[in-house]
C-alpha cells in the first residue's frame, strides 16, 4: 500500500507542482478497488508519504518516479452501454422478390420546411430496411400541388432525410420535373379507354357515384377525349374538367369509384413557373413513380390502403408487376402538434421561431438539441413495421429516444459545472485548492478540468442548517464551514456542484424544451468547446452547444 502511494503522489507531484490528495486516492483506487476497505488506514499514511516526496529534490523525485515508470496500468473502463446498430432490435422480414434489387422509397409533401416526427419514423422504417436488404433508398418530393409548396422545403427535406438515415439516401426525385412522363402515361389511359375527361360539376358527380351510375362523360369517344384532354391545357379554366380513371363503378368503396387523376391549377410553381397548369393528383403520379423507379417494397400507413386500391388499376391496365405493399400502424403522438399546415401558420404567427424551434415535435429541433440520428433509429426498430394502431404520449416518446440518445452520447461527453443563478457563499476554513475534477469519470484519456479555488463559491442550491454537504471533487462542509476533503461514502454528504468566485467565468444560457431559459455562469474551460458540440453540465443534463455570443455561450438542453 505504501508503495502505491508513493507512486501516486510522486506523479501527482512532478505533473502538478503540489499535491492533490483527492486525485491521488481516486488514481489508487482506481489500480487496485480492493483499497477501499482500507480507506482509513490510507488517508493516514497519505501525509506522510506527501511529506517524505516533499522533502526531496526534483532531480531526486524524478529518479524516484523512473522506478515506477513501467507499473502504470491502463485506467480500468467501466462497460458501456453503447449500442451499435447491429444490437438493434431486429426488423422482420419482408416479402421476398426474386431476380430484383431491393428498392424502398418516402415520399414527402413540400408543404412546410420541416420534418414532423411521425413521418421521420416511417422515413426511418424504408431507410432502414433498404440497409437491411443492401439494397436502395429513394427520397421523392411530391410537389405537383403548386398551392401548397414552401420553397426552403426542398432543401430541408434533403438535408434532413440525409441526417436521419446517416447519409442513406440514395437518389432524390422531383415529381414536378417529371411531369412529361405522367403526360406520357395520362394519353396511353386515354387510348386504352381507361381514363376520361370529366366536366361534370362536382355535386352531380358525386351523386351519380354514390348511385353506382356512371356520368355522361365517361362513355365518349376515345377520340372526344383525346380532345378533351388537350384543352385541359388550353381551353378549361380551373375547376371546369378532370381527367378520372375508369374503376368498378360496382366497388363497395365510393371512393375508389372513377376516381380523379389530373386537374387544372393556374398558380405558379416555385420551381415551374407557370409551364404548367395540368397536374398529376398523388393517386395518379405515385404508381407512376413507383413503377418507374422499380419499387419492391412499399411501407406507409394504414390509412394509404383506400389509395392502394385505387392505384392497383393503374397496375391492372399497364401489366405492371406489384410490389409489396406494407401498411403499419398509425403513431399517434398525444400531446404533440404533428400537422405541417398548422405549425407553418403558427411559425407565420411567431407562435415558433422556425421549425426548429425546441418546442417543436420535428426533426430539426431534435438534431438542434443534440440528438443523434441512431436514437430514432432505434426507436424505429423498437416499433417496427406494426399493424397495430398506438397511442403514444410525447412525453413517453421523449423518454424512450432520450434514453436511446444518452446510449451513445454518454461515453463521449466531457462533463462541466453550470450554474444557474448563482449565489456567492463563503466557505470558513475552506483550503486553497487546485481540484482536478474529471471530464468524463469513466475516462481519464479525456484530460481534467482544473479549477483553482479558495474561500468564495457560486452556488445554485438552498443550503440547509446542520446539513453536511460535499461540493463535487473537492470537498464536504457545514453551516459553510470546512468540515473535510477526502470523499466518505459513509458521511452520506449531499453532493452539490459549484464554481468557484473568479473573473474567468463563462455566462451561460440553456434553451429548454418549455420555452424556458436557465441563466447562470460556467467553467472557463467551455470557453474551448466548439459551436454544436455536445457535452453534459453534471446535475443538470446533455446539451448541445448552439452559439457562441461575444459575452455568452448558448447551448440547447437535450435530456438528462
Amino acid at each position: 500500500m505504501k508503495d502505491l502511494l508513493k507512486k501516486y503522489v510522486l506523479q501527482n507531484i512532478l505533473k502538478y507542482g503540489k499535491p492533490d490528495k483527492h486525485s491521488i486516492i481516486g488514481k489508487i483506487f482506481a489500480e487496485n478497488p480492493r483499497l477501499k476497505d482500507k480507506k482509513a488506514a490510507i488517508f493516514k499514511e497519505l501525509d506522510a508519504v506527501i511529506a517524505s516526496v516533499a522533502s526531496l529534490s526534483k532531480p531526486e523525485q524524478e529518479k524516484e518516479f523512473s522506478v515506477y515508470a513501467g507499473s502504470f496500468q491502463p485506467p480500468q473502463q467501466r462497460e458501456r452501454n453503447i449500442v451499435s446498430s447491429k444490437q438493434f432490435r431486429p426488423l422482420p422480414e419482408l416479402p421476398a422478390v426474386e431476380g430484383r434489387e431491393h428498392i424502398f422509397r418516402i415520399e414527402i409533401s413540400p408543404s412546410g420546411a420541416g420534418t414532423h416526427i411521425g413521418r421521420g419514423i416511417l422515413l426511418l422504417l424504408n431507410a432502414e430496411y433498404a440497409k437491411k436488404y443492401k439494397g436502395k433508398f429513394i427520397v421523392r418530393i411530391s410537389d405537383t400541388d403548386p398551392d401548397k409548396v414552401d420553397p426552403a422545403a426542398y432543401q430541408v427535406i434533403v438535408e434532413e432525410a440525409k441526417w436521419l438515415t446517416e447519409n442513406k439516401v440514395d437518389e432524390v426525385i422531383i415529381q414536378s420535373e417529371r411531369m412529361d412522363i405522367y403526360y406520357l402515361y395520362a394519353k396511353q389511359l386515354i387510348d386504352l379507354k381507361k381514363a376520361y375527361v370529366c366536366t361534370c360539376a362536382v355535386e352531380s358527380f358525386r351523386e351519380l357515384i354514390l348511385k353506382q351510375e356512371a356520368c355522361p362523360c365517361r362513355d365518349l369517344s376515345a377520340k372526344e377525349q383525346t380532345v378533351r384532354w388537350h384543352q385541359m391545357f388550353t381551353t378549361y379554366q380551373q375547376g371546369e374538367a378532370v381527367l378520372r380513371v375508369k374503376t368498378d363503378l360496382q366497388h363497395p368503396n365510393p371512393a375508389v369509384r372513377d376516381w380523379p387523376a389530373f386537374r387544372i391549377n393556374e398558380s405558379e410553381h416555385v420551381r415551374q413557373g407557370k409551364k404548367y397548369r395540368v397536374w398529376p393528383l398523388m393517386n395518379f403520379a405515385v404508381p407512376v413513380d413507383d413503377h418507374e423507379n422499380g419499387m419492391t417494397h412499399i411501407i406507409r400507413g394504414k390509412d394509404h390502403i383506400v389509395n392502394k386500391d385505387r392505384q392497383l388499376y393503374i397496375y391492372k391496365y399497364f401489366d405492371w408487376w406489384v410490389p409489396h405493399f406494407v401498411h403499419i400502424g398509425k403513431i399517434n403522438f398525444v400531446g404533440m402538434k404533428l400537422k405541417t399546415s398548422l405549425t407553418k401558420e403558427e411559425i407565420k404567427n411567431k407562435k415558433y421561431a422556425g421549425w426548429d424551434d425546441i418546442k417543436l415535435p420535428f426533426v430539426g429541433a431534435l438534431r438542434r438539441r443534440g440528438f443523434l440520428p441512431a436514437s430514432l433509429i432505434k426507436y424505429a426498430h423498437e416499433i417496427g413495421p406494426s399493424k397495430v394502431d398506438k397511442t403514444v404520449p410525447y412525453d413517453t416518446f421523449m423518454q424512450a429516444i432520450a434514453s436511446y440518445n444518452k446510449e451513445f452520447i454518454d461515453a463521449s461527453t466531457k462533463r462541466y459545472f453550470f450554474v444557474e443563478k448563482p449565489k456567492k457563499i463563503t466557505i470558513k476554513g475552506a483550503p486553497n485548492i487546485t481540484a482536478h475534477a474529471p471530464l468524463h469519470p469513466d475516462d481519464p484519456s479525456k484530460g481534467e478540468r482544473i479549477l483553482e479555488t479558495g474561500k468564495d463559491f457560486y452556488i445554485q442550491d438552498t443550503l440547509e442548517k446542520n446539513k453536511l454537504y460535499r461540493f463535487m471533487h473537492l470537498f464536504n462542509f457545514k453551516n459553510k464551514t470546512f468540515h473535510s476533503e477526502p470523499y466518505d461514502q459513509a458521511l452520506k454528504a449531499t453532493l452539490i456542484h459549484w464554481l468557484p468566485v473568479c473573473d474567468d467565468l463563462v455566462p451561460v444560457w440553456i434553451h429548454c424544451q418549455d420555452g424556458t431559459v436557465k441563466k447562470g455562469l460556467g467553467e472557463p474551460g467551455l470557453r474551448d468547446l466548439k459551436v454544436h458540440e455536445i457535452i453534459q453540465f453534471e446535475r443538470v443534463g446533455f446539451c448541445k452547444l448552439d452559439a457562441k455570443e461575444k459575452d455568452k455561450l448558448i447551448f440547447w438542453y437535450g435530456h438528462r
